[in-house]
């Protein structure tokens, strides 16, 4: 999911479709992903945009 949305930089809903879940289930998901990178390798944060972030925290 992560890779999907941030490498690829695919939308919430073409990465939706190619994992076939819902929107709200890549929002929560990415979320929590997002969370748990920032726990266990808090030097990747710098590389994130504030975009991303701004994005990720709706």
């Amino acid at each position: 999911m992560i890779v999907l949305r941030f490498y690829e930089d695919l939308t919430e809903a073409q990465t939706a479709d190619a994992l076939g879940c819902s929107i709200g289930t890549i929002k929560s998901q990415t979320h929590h992903a997002l969370n748990r990178l920032r726990a266990i390798a808090p030097e990747l944060a710098p590389m994130l945009t504030e975009a991303e972030i701004e994005e990720v925290a709706r």
